[in-house]
Parts: C-alpha cells; structure tokens; sequence
C-alpha cells in the first residue's frame, strides 16, 4: 500500500486491488494498522463477490481449472440445492454448490455457490480459509435448522 513517495499510501482501486468498496475498507485498515507499525498486508488475500441475481452467484478463491493449472491435487464435491432443507422451506430449487479442496493439506482452495443466500455462505468459507482451517470443519459444524448454512455441511460432506 505504501507507494515511492514517503507518507503517501494508495488504496482502493487506485492500489490496483479489486474494485470493490469492501476491498478499500480492508486496504483502509492495513494502511491504519501500518501507521502503528502493524505488519498486515493485502498479498494473498481471499476475496469474495457476489453477483445479485435470483439465486445470487457468489465466489470465493480458486476454482477447480485455476486450481489445478496452480499444480494442486484437488478434491471436488458439487451438489444440488435441491436436497436441502431451506430450499424446501422457501420454495426455491434453483443452484448449485461447488467447492474445490487441496487433496493434501483438506484447505479449501475455492468455492462457488449459486443459491438463495449465497451471499452469506460465501463469508463463512471465506473465514475458513483464512483461518487454514480444514474442510472437514465446515463438514462437521452444528448449524441451526432450518437454515441454508447446512447446505455448507452437505457441500463439504460430499467432497471426493
């Protein structure tokens, strides 16, 4: 973020960071963490998107091809939303869940969800690989029902 002039940082779009205001929040606070001698930094960041359509179209890292051209082993699980829960009680079966895993460590590398609540899924496997946490935790987590983060423990459960 610190740019060749002493005391001038970039952020936001400017930074050539993705073009969303959630990114120039982030890159906000690593330049404020910065101030105070915060070592935080914007490389290797994962960062999620959504697309409101009806179901929302949400992503989030590596898809599969990316994945493998990087020279990972994966692991994939792809499902229907057809199966869960929450699309019986809203009535609405459209989508479908990928997600892509390192078939060594079990770190998710990526996910792609098209389903109603998209967007808010995407943030809780955002926040499981940045914390490097292992797919099967996602896999084994206690939701409450009737809600669509089961589907989290369907998609992960079916991971091959």
């Amino acid at each position: 973020m610190r740019t060749s002039v002493s005391g001038i940082w970039a952020i936001g779009d400017v930074a050539g960071s993705p073009q969303f205001t959630y990114i120039s929040q982030d890159d906000a606070r690593i330049v404020m963490a910065d101030f105070s001698g915060g070592g935080r930094t914007s490389a290797g960041r994962n960062v999620p998107y959504s697309i409101f359509l009806a179901p929302p179209l949400s992503r989030v890292g590596l898809t599969e091809k990316a994945a493998l051209a990087q020279g990972y082993k994966t692991k994939t699980a792809v499902i229907p939303v057809t199966g869960l829960p929450r699309s019986h009680v809203l009535g609405k079966y459209t989508g479908l869940l990928k997600a892509v895993v390192d078939a060594d460590s079990g770190l998710i590398l990526g996910a792609a969800l098209y389903c109603e609540e998209s967007h808010e899924l995407i943030n809780i496997v955002t926040l499981a690989m940045n914390e490097k946490l292992h797919y099967t935790v996602l896999r084994d987590m206690i939701f409450t029902h009737p809600v669509m983060s089961e589907a989290l423990n369907d998609l992960f459960g079916a991971v091959k």
